[in-house]
């Protein structure tokens, strides 16, 4: 380990643990301070560890299996979230619409194992949502994939940092579980857990995903839940849910896989994140771009080549300030031109990525030519991010007509894919709505879509097509192949 990485993590692992002793005093006079919340008696376990201790790591079992996928190691009571407070999260923006709450919710923290690589056991935390009030008994478990937060450990959204948690992720979960259904949000390994987390990479995200299914099944008692499942996700949520659904026949899960709903689906090939860094993608490029850039090489090469080399693609003398900016704070601060790259002179890709990422790497995400090892390297790891779907699990990929940071245009390019690889999909749109106010403005179709599956209850009405919203659409993003291929990115 070179001297650098170590005093990096050293400050990191400090950092976080002083901010999760100030949400444990935050979040343990939250409580109701009433005994045990409603939800306890359905719970196999106590839930009474710190709920700090979701986030420390442990020792890996020396003899892992498969059947350990999803054990719980830790499991912490925070508070009982009340309707007012679930109904102020869909103020904040003329985006979001409140889409009704019938109940209070009470919020646990949990840890568990899932897999990386085969017999590769890695730490997760996630929020467990119970509402008071459930549509069901026993109930269903919704598997909720949370966008993109930021990569700090405070931006784990079971931790709600305001600047990774308020605007876009609480209208995710409290849509849902403010309505009764029982659902679960992983924080994704490496966020808020040791290790650095990797947006965007299909197996962790997936497993993490798959994993939860069988966490909340060795959480809850015998018969408190069915064995249905419906995986939702938003932006870089809805490309976890969908490696989920890739990975759902061989990976396995705890129950069935009965929908999977993907709202502003960031599909697109993993390629961009090459083109973004290169001469020519510096006419595309912005603050928020070229942040959620430098998150996706961290981590990923976190997970390809190891810790010690997460600032590997960067220029020597921006490795620290770059790595340091991007754990200061939240989605909310590092993708400004105020707090993010632009703060430290980082406005293209040649302002801090190495001249063989900006010209090799870049090239090959361009135009797929992909002459050089480094390249060819690249190139392999962005076609693991978006695997091939399974056709025997339906998809319902909800586009926002008016989203302006991944386009209808941008979105069709993975809907050619998913297609053109064989996915049972529906292509929804919400016209009205935005990347984030797609969640709340289609609610009400996705709770009786939740019904029918789920319960046996009646189907909504059929949602406008995007073909429907226009006929004409086609794949727009103008600087990245979109190959059918799941050999191509």
């Amino acid at each position: 380990m070179n001297s650098f990485a170590f005093t990096y993590k050293q400050m990191r692992g400090l950092m976080f643990a002083i901010l999760a002793s100030f949400a444990l005093v935050a979040c343990s006079s939250d409580s109701d301070g009433d005994g045990a919340p409603s939800g306890s008696d359905l719970l196999a376990l106590g839930c009474d560890d710190a709920l700090d201790s979701v986030y420390q790591g442990q020792t890996p079992p020396v003899d892992w299996g498969p059947e350990m996928r999803g054990d719980i190691t830790q499991c912490a009571f925070e508070r009982r979230i009340s309707i007012d407070e679930m109904a102020e999260a869909f103020a904040v923006s003329d985006s979001f619409i409140n889409p009704g709450l019938s109940t209070p919710v009470d919020k646990y923290r949990v840890q568990y194992w899932t897999e990386r690589n085969e017999g590769e056991p890695v730490l997760t935390s996630a929020a467990l949502y119970i509402p008071e009030t459930r549509r069901a008994d026993p109930s269903p478990l919704l598997v909720l994939g949370h966008g993109s937060v930021g990569n700090a450990d405070q931006c784990a959204p079971s931790l709600e940092d305001p600047g990774g948690f308020n605007k876009d992720t609480r209208p995710l979960v409290y849509s849902y579980a403010g309505d009764g259904w029982v659902a679960i949000m992983p924080d994704n390994p490496g966020l808020g857990t040791p290790g650095t987390t990797a947006p965007l990479y299909s197996v962790d995200e997936g497993h993490a995903i798959l994993d939860a299914t069988r966490a909340a099944r060795k959480l809850f008692n015998d018969g408190a839940l069915t064995e249905k499942n419906a995986l939702i996700g938003l932006s870089a949520g809805a490309h976890a849910v969908l490696s989920a659904h890739a990975f759902a026949a061989d990976y396995g899960l705890e129950g069935s896989v009965d929908t999977v709903i993907a709202f502003s689906s960031i599909w697109l090939s993993a390629g961009i994140w090459g083109t973004l860094v290169s001469d020519v993608g510096a006419a595309f490029i912005n603050s928020t771009l070229m942040s959620v850039t430098m998150q996706y090489f961290i981590g990923h090469l976190a997970v390809y080549e190891g810790e010690d080399a997460i600032g590997d693609a960067f220029l020597p003398e921006k490795r620290q300030e770059a790595l340091e900016m991007l754990e200061a704070g939240c989605w909310a601060q590092v993708t400004t031109d105020e707090q993010g790259p632009p703060s430290i002179g980082v406005n293209v890709g040649a302002d801090l990525f190495l001249p063989e990422y900006v010209d090799e790497v870049g090239f090959c995400g361009l135009r797929d030519i992909c002459e050089t090892e480094l390249a060819q390297t690249w190139r392999s790891r962005w076609a693991v991010d978006r695997p091939p779907p399974d056709p025997t699990i339906p998809v319902f990929y909800w586009v926002g007509g008016m989203d302006d940071f991944i386009p209808p245009g941008f979105q069709k390019c993975g809907l050619d894919r998913l297609e053109a690889q064989g996915a049972n999909v529906t292509a929804c749109v919400e016209r009205d709505s935005d990347h984030s106010g797609i969640v709340s403005r289609s609610a009400d179709w996705a709770r009786q879509h939740l019904e029918e599956v789920l319960l046996g209850g009646d189907a909504p009405e059929p949602c406008e097509t995007l073909e429907e919203f226009d006929p004409m659409l086609g794949c727009t993003i103008p600087i990245v192949p979109n190959s059918p291929d799941p050999a191509d990115p």
